[in-house]
């Protein structure tokens, strides 16, 4: 359903820009009312960003080894709830093509829960009536991650370093920075433990984390007043490696390696983008 959703988006977004990219090349610079304008307003310097959206999350790779010795790796199919996005931004415009800037970015909280995949020594996940018990490894009932990033974003709108100095600009863009994923909590289930269900806390860690996407900017306001831009964008996300904490109320082992799993989102945004040079 992700899949089919995200590249829904992606095939929106791709023939929105198409379009505005043709509609750009033949008309010129346009007011909001459909007037020419012989010339856009003046973006070049310093700028702040904002913007919202939605998160569709991936959760990969994901795994614990459990506190035995012999225990074998289990390997879960995580499923992670679609949560906000925002992020605020300072950075310049060259005014050529190309812009940059510092963003400061947060998902929302990210609940999460998935079944035993596979065993490392092809156990079964699942036992048999015979023993008892329905799981022979634990599944993940419960969870809940997030991701703060700090990145460096680097624009590229090929129109206007060809010279158009049109209100709509398409671009594509790309980011590199760090992550700190923190695991709230992860609650783990086996019917066949001596503890069937243990609660860990939660967890911080900093990981890579990069970006890349398309999307446009149209001009709000009308060329060679104050500019205010509209920022469309539809990017892949990848934060990194999210790790669980070890410890728990209830009684039992630590963990080997606790919960450990990729977070990765595909965004889709809506944000605000204002020059503070006026021109």
């Amino acid at each position: 359903m992700k899949d089919t959703l995200f590249a829904t988006l992606v095939a929106v977004a791709s023939l929105g820009l198409s379009a505005g990219t043709a509609a750009a090349d033949a008309a010129g610079p346009l007011a909001l009312d459909g007037t020419a304008s012989t010339q856009a307003s003046v973006t070049y310097g310093p700028y702040l960003r904002f913007e919202i959206g939605g998160a569709l999350t991936t959760l990969g790779d994901a795994y614990w080894l459990p506190p035995g010795q012999s225990d074998p790796q289990i390997d879960f199919d995580l499923d992670g709830d679609d949560v906000g996005f925002g992020a605020i931004a300072v950075g310049f415009d060259w005014q050529n093509g190309v812009r940059a800037d510092l963003a400061l970015l947060r998902t929302g909280d990210i609940g999460f829960a998935g079944p035993c995949a596979s065993a490392s020594d092809g156990s079964p996940c699942d036992g048999t009536q015979q023993a008892n018990f329905l799981d022979q490894h634990a599944d993940i009932s419960d969870g809940s991650v997030h991701s703060a990033a700090l990145m460096a974003n680097l624009f590229y709108a090929p129109l206007e370093a060809r010279g158009s100095a049109a209100t709509f600009q398409p671009y594509v863009v790309a980011g590199l920075g760090l992550a700190r994923n923190a695991v709230d909590y992860w609650t783990r289930v086996n019917p066949a433990a001596t503890q069937p269900t243990r609660t860990f806390g939660s967890n911080t860690t900093t990981d890579l984390a990069w970006s890349i996407g398309i999307g446009a900017s149209w001009q709000l306001t009308r060329p060679g007043d104050r500019p205010i831009l509209l920022d469309v964008s539809l990017r892949h996300y990848d934060f990194g490696t999210a790790v669980g904490g070890s410890t728990s109320a209830q009684q039992g082992g630590i963990p080997r390696e606790p919960l450990t799993f990729e977070l990765t989102s595909q965004v889709l945004t809506v944000g605000l983008r204002i020059p503070l040079q006026r021109y």
